[in-house]
């Protein structure tokens, strides 16, 4: 392997300065690139499917007959998700179906292609793949989200039926998400286990001198490595190297050119190479194109060249590799933040699951569905990811690109510090990511894991990045690096964790993870009719007991508190934006409701938020709706990127506001309703910018429906999704929002239903029936192999039936194979955005103030609510950030030491890294616990009862302490995994030295 990585860089050294740049007019507008002698077919229409173990199903003659034609993605959850509430505590959902099935695909490949090699590439399976070809078995993946292939070539019969079967296993080894090695980010608690081969399959046929593929599990190979260097705005160099193999008998004079092609499909670049390449030998070429007035990428403007690399013998093509191309410089700066190209960007945008789970549909979805929430993502302002905690698809990669999403990339992980087989699958997989997406510019920060590691395991971390990615200049980070002394040498930015402190000042800083409140879309506020909510008996078991109104309002706080108004910080990933079902909080909800959107993609208010305040161009938002009883007087909040708003009724002026919360957030108190229109202006240095209006609808008059396909229509492969959005509107089309109850469909013609969820009701997936949310809501259907009209209608009590037809589309199969690829979403170009119109004022970083603990080096604090670190404990103290509850009788030995005011509200909120800092000395340890709450097991199994107590208010608080050496990592999870009183207290932290 060392002899290998040696030869490799050795080679690209060589080779970049012995290539030889030409100029070229050639253009491909409008025309296919050439391809050699190289075939890629979409691989996914077509599979038999079985959720059963059967025993030789792998063998070439078994009868598959009987068992189900499915086509990719697929995966056998979907009618066993979003289907019960959640558990609450931060446990993910449990019942669903796991365990061993199998797929089986027949393909016949021209006899004409005897004599090619033949390559199949899976994005990738959950959890574990066993795959054969033909009977025999060729090899295994774990990884459950990472992309990986297989070389066919040998046990191919040309002309011929082949089989190929996939045993597939979605089984973990134990309930609890700590003990399931060695997979453990397979566990419901990180990713609903929604089992299959869920994501697109592409068989590859190529000359046997070829350009490798960048699937280094099994095959070993890394394609192509393409990168810029010396980028001004009237230069860059970009460098291409692409691994090839001969696997003729023979030796072969080979010409290696590289295109670099704009977005026009103009070759703005040519340079060339030659090279004899030995039989059985496997070689890098090299080439570098000086680029003159570069287009480069920003998070703003995101242009994308490609990389055509050809291999010709003599003047003939027989190969060719597509890369994508980004040209960008950035810098991540400590004191001032994330800059692109030279300017200044503030990040911001979602944390987000790879499993995408979509109610009806589970993890399987169709690539123009990715594209669809990356759409909704940059509607909102968002120009940043970080995927949680494994890697996101080859289809959402790239759509990083296409938007200009600065990307925190990871591999696999869980939330431990893994060793032995799991650390083992783990690293193979973090390498495997990295030579597949290597080339992509949205990817910024690779993202050694989900946890800190030890200095062993950084080292691998950085090996790999240094021998795969050696010229990216991507930054590493681990989430929760802050737990051990060994990251401090390794890591080179910061990725923190609800953004209250920063834990390594000499590092940039960017949030992982921000802003785990959860509402569900379909509750507005206290002032509105009630849709299963305040009125559940489940409401006093819920994290969170607010509804759509006061959620998109916390968004400001969250985001301005602990990053906006921060000139340091980078920005960071609200977590998350799809509700999904993984580790929810409320008990009232099928989902953990902490999306923007809910499950199916419909935008909440707090969608409507983050865009008033992340957008460039000047916004402003009225929160809620205008449809309130008779005599409700109320606060409206309006959300704005605007330094002043005016808010009318029915034209009358009723206030103006140009004294923000939370840098965005104008508030009207005691507004009284009145039927007509509500709106709101937004000013900017006295002008109007921008303004909004919502009236009231009228009385519910009929049932409306409305289809969204991806770009190229309604594809009949089997697997493509149709969704209609069903709405009640008044007589003049305006969607009634209050509006509920249950609509009953029909459906009729070559499609299969999968319909849609109710957020608060069990069991309502994949019916006919559904309940309108706030006045809409969005079911799915599936196309099936034969293409032609569907029709489906929706009856509601007192509303005539409405109907819509939908009609799927050919799709040219044959053997088993097309060339026709998943579609897209939007096919037009992404419009550039301009610089943002106004930013509220912000403290400037002066690293001096910033308060550092002797005793509680590395603090962090990943609740709701910040903690605080203060010195010198005495009688009169605040206990609490956000009470005035002060410490009173204290045991005389707490007197001057140093403690942590944590937050009272976040006395029910529950996550094992709540509270954690490293012991900057030798130190005893106590923590203050109320008796009225069940003692957590961190503070049984590491800490002992004082026998002392003192009191909070009314509240008698037990005494515990440890003692703890210089350098040591604690971690205190929340204040009880389990349902509190109302009254009780949070705990309470001090420190003194030894």
């Amino acid at each position: 392997m060392i002899k290998y990585i040696t030869t490799y860089l050795l080679l690209v050294l060589i080779l970049v300065f012995s290539s030889c740049e030409t100029t070229t007019k050639i253009s491909y507008k409008g025309e296919e690139l050439p391809t050699g002698n190289r075939t890629k077919y979409n691989f996914n229409p077509d599979w038999k499917f079985i959720k059963e173990n059967p025993e030789a199903a792998e063998v070439v003659n078994y009868n598959d007959e009987s068992w189900d034609t499915v086509s990719c993605p697929h995966t056998f959850n979907d009618v066993d998700t979003f289907d019960d509430l959640s558990l609450g505590h931060h446990n993910g959902e449990k019942n669903q179906w796991r365990g061993t099935v199998w797929y089986r695909k027949h393909f016949k490949l021209p006899a004409e292609d005897a004599g090619k090699k033949i390559f199949i590439e899976f994005e990738s399976v959950r959890q574990i793949a066993d795959v054969y070809i033909n009977g025999k078995h060729i090899g295994q993946n774990q990884t459950g989200f990472i992309p990986f292939g297989f070389d066919l070539t040998s046990y191919i019969k040309f002309g011929e039926d082949n089989v190929i079967a996939v045993k597939v296993n979605n089984d973990r080894n134990s309930d609890d998400f700590r003990d399931n090695d060695p997979l453990v980010w397979n566990h419901e608690h990180w990713h609903p286990t929604h089992g299959g081969i869920y994501r697109n399959v592409y068989l590859h046929t190529m000359d046997p001198l070829h350009i490798t593929l960048p699937l280094y599990d099994n095959l070993k190979t890394v394609g192509t490595y393409v990168y810029a260097e010396n980028i001004t705005a009237e230069n860059a160099d970009v460098f291409v190297t692409a691994e090839v193999k001969n696997e003729y008998d023979s030796e072969k004079t080979i010409n290696f050119e590289s295109q670099i092609i704009d977005n026009e499909g103009q070759v703005v670049g040519v340079s060339n190479n030659k090279k004899t390449i030995a039989a059985g030998e496997q070689i890098t070429f090299s080439t570098t194109i000086s680029l003159e007035n570069p287009n480069r990428w920003y998070t703003r403007k995101p242009y994308m060249y490609k990389v055509l690399s050809i291999l010709k013998e003599g003047d003939k093509i027989i190969d060719s590799y597509e890369t994508p191309l980004g040209i960008r410089s950035f810098d991540f700066n400590k004191d001032t933040g994330f800059w692109n190209n030279g300017e200044y960007a503030k990040l911001h945008g979602w944390g987000q699951k790879p499993t995408n789970g979509w109610a009806g549909l589970g993890a399987a979805l169709p690539n123009w569905l990715h594209e669809f929430t990356f759409k909704l993502m940059d509607e909102a302002g968002g120009n940043f990811i970080r995927w949680g905690h494994c890697a996101g698809s080859p289809s959402e990669i790239a759509m990083g690109d296409k938007y200009g999403f600065v990307t925190l990339m990871p591999g696999v992980s869980g939330e431990s510090q893994d060793e032995g087989e799991t650390w083992d699958i783990r690293i193979a997989a973090f390498r495997d990511m990295i030579v597949y997406y290597r080339n992509h510019p949205s990817i910024f920060i690779w993202e050694g894991g989900n946890w800190a590691e030890t200095a062993a395991h950084y080292e691998e971390i950085l090996d790999i990045i240094n021998t795969y990615d050696p010229n990216g200049k991507r930054l590493m980070g681990n989430r929760r690096a802050d737990v051990k002394m060994d990251s401090e040498a390794y890591v080179s930015i910061e990725v923190g964790t609800e953004g209250w402190e920063r834990e390594y000042a000499h590092l940039p800083l960017i949030e992982s993870e921000y802003c785990r409140d959860e509402a569900p879309r379909r509750i507005w506020d206290k002032f509105s009719p009630d849709d299963n909510f305040y009125n559940n008996p489940n409401l006093s078991k819920n994290t969170y007991k607010f509804g759509s109104e006061k959620y998109a309002v916390r968004q400001a706080d969250h985001w301005w508190n602990k990053m906006g108004k921060k000139a340091y910080h980078s920005g960071g990933a609200n977590w998350i934006f799809t509700d999904g079902t993984h580790g929810g909080r409320g008990q009232t909800e099928v989902t953990r409701a902490s999306g923007e959107v809910d499950a199916v993609r419909l935008p909440k208010e707090a969608f409507y938020a983050l865009k008033a305040m992340w957008r460039p161009e000047p916004q402003v938002h009225v929160i809620g709706h205008w449809n309130y009883a008779e005599g409700t007087t109320k606060d409206m909040f309006v959300i704005s990127n605007c330094s002043e708003v005016k808010l009318y009724i029915n034209d009358q002026l009723i206030g103006t506001n140009n004294t923000p919360k939370d840098g965005y957030v104008f508030k009207f108190s005691d507004v009284a309703w009145q039927e007509g229109a509500i709106k709101v202006e937004g000013y900017i240095e006295d002008k109007l910018r921008t303004s909004q209006t919502k009236t009231t609808a009228g009385k519910p008059a009929a049932i409306k429906l409305t289809s969204i396909t991806g770009a190229n229509g309604w594809r009949a492969d089997g697997s493509d999704i149709a969704l209609i959005d069903v709405e009640v509107v008044d007589a003049k089309g305006q969607r009634c929002p209050l509006e509920k109850g249950r609509v009953d469909f029909t459906i009729s013609g070559q499609g299969t239903w999968r319909g849609g969820y109710n957020s608060g009701k069990v069991n309502s997936t994949n019916n006919l029936y559904l309940d309108l949310e706030s006045g809409i809501n969005r079911v799915a259907v599936r196309s099936q192999r034969t293409p032609g009209k569907v029709t489906v209608t929706a009856s509601k009590d007192g509303f005539e039936i409405a109907s819509i037809d939908i009609t799927s589309q050919l799709v040219n199969i044959k053997n088993g194979l097309t060339t026709e690829f998943p579609q897209v979403f939007n096919n037009g170009e992404i419009a550039e955005e301009p610089m943002p119109a106004y930013t509220p004022a912000m403290e400037p970083y002066v690293p001096s103030e910033q308060y550092k603990s002797k005793l509680f080096t590395n603090f962090s604090y990943t609740g709701d609510s910040k903690a605080m670190l203060r010195t010198t404990l005495m009688w009169g103290k605040k206990a609490h950030t956000d009470l005035e509850y002060n410490y009173t009788h204290i045991p005389r030995y707490l007197v001057d030491a140093e403690y942590i005011r944590t937050p009272n509200s976040d006395k029910g909120y529950w996550a094992r890294d709540l509270l954690q800092f490293i012991a900057g000395e030798a130190m005893v340890i106590y923590v203050g616990h109320d008796d009225a709450v069940k003692r957590p097991e961190f503070l049984l199994s590491d800490y002992v009862d004082t026998g002392d107590d003192f009191k909070i208010d009314d509240r008698t608080i037990s005494l515990f302490k440890r003692t703890a050496k210089k350098g040591e990592s604690i971690i205190m999870a929340g204040n009880s995994d389990g349902d509190v009183p109302e009254d009780c207290h949070m705990y309470v932290v001090m420190g003194k030295k030894l």
